[in-house]
C-alpha cells in the first residue's frame, strides 16, 4: 500500500505525514512502515514495489513530471494539506529565513500540485484553517483511507504524541542528541530528523491564521493573489480588500 502525503509548504504537512505513519503502523502492524521524502526526479521504484511494507511518501513540489505520474499511479490514497497561500508565504519567510521571491515561488509550486490532485477520488483534503491538527477526528479520517479503524487506545496515543507540546519537546530536547540527525550547514544549530522530517525550524511556531495582514506589504499580498488568485477562488480564500485611501 502506498499513501502520498502531499502538502503545501507550511500547511501542517509534516504533522499529517507523521500521524499517517503512526496510523499505518497501528492498523497494519505486520507491514513495516517505509517513509520517504520526494522532491526531485529521483524515485526508488524498486523499494516502492515491496508489497510487504506500507509506503508513506511525503512531498511538496516535485521536480519532474515522470516522478509525479509514477507516484500518482501507485498511490492508494492521497492526503492533501492546504493553507491560505498568503499565510504560507509569511510562514516561510518568518521561520525559514527565505526572501519573498523564494517563498512565493515554492508556495505556488506546491499549491498547484496539491490542486491538481484535490479532485481525485483517492484524496482526503485537509484545510489548515479548519484546525485539522487539533481535531482528533482527523485521525479517524486518515484511518479510513486504510479501510481500517483505529482502536481507542491507539487513537488516544497517536493524538497525544501529535500535540504541539510533544512535538516541541522532541525537536528541542531529543533531536539535538540524535546521532542520525541531519545538520543544516547553512544554518548553524539547525537540525532535521531523517525519519519524522521534523526540523528545528518547526519549533516555536504559533500556527496563527491571518498573520499575513501584519507581515506582508500590500504589494506582496497583491503579488501572491496575482499568481494564485484562481487557486484562492477555487478553495474559497477571500482576496484582499484594498485599504481605503488616506
Amino acid at each position: 500500500m502506498v499513501h502520498w502525503c502531499l502538502g503545501m509548504y507550511s500547511s501542517g504537512s509534516t504533522w499529517a505525514y507523521n500521524v499517517t505513519r503512526q496510523i499505518a503502523a497501528s492498523v497494519a502492524p505486520a507491514k513495516p512502515v517505509q517513509g520517504r521524502f520526494v522532491w526531485s526526479s529521483v524515485l526508488d521504484l524498486d523499494a516502492l514495489c515491496r508489497s510487504d511494507r506500507t509506503h508513506i511518501i511525503k512531498s511538496h513540489e516535485i521536480d519532474g513530471e515522470p516522478t509525479v505520474a509514477e507516484i500518482s499511479r501507485r498511490a492508494d490514497a492521497i492526503i492533501i494539506t492546504i493553507r491560505d497561500p498568503r499565510d504560507a508565504v509569511t510562514s516561510f519567510m518568518l521561520y525559514q529565513d527565505r526572501n519573498f521571491e523564494e517563498s512565493i515561488s515554492l508556495v505556488e509550486k506546491s499549491a498547484r500540485l496539491c490542486a491538481r490532485f484535490c479532485g481525485d477520488h483517492r484524496s482526503l483534503l485537509l484545510r489548515y484553517e479548519a484546525g485539522f491538527i487539533d481535531d482528533i477526528r482527523t485521525l479517524d479520517r486518515i484511518a479510513d483511507t486504510f479501510h481500517e479503524p483505529l482502536t481507542t487506545t491507539d487513537r488516544a496515543r497517536i493524538f497525544a504524541s501529535s500535540r504541539r507540546t510533544a512535538i516541541e519537546a522532541f525537536i528541542t530536547t531529543e533531536l539535538p542528541r540524535r546521532q542520525d540527525k541531519l545538520i543544516n550547514t547553512q544554518r548553524p544549530g539547525h537540525f532535521a530528523d531523517p525519519v519524522t522530517h521534523w526540523h528545528t525550524h518547526h519549533a516555536g511556531r504559533t500556527g496563527e491564521i491571518g498573520r499575513w495582514r501584519q507581515m506582508l506589504t500590500e504589494e506582496q499580498v497583491l503579488e501572491v493573489e496575482r499568481l494564485l488568485g484562481d487557486w484562492m477562488d477555487r478553495f474559497s480564500y477571500s482576496r484582499y480588500a484594498a485599504r481605503p485611501p488616506g
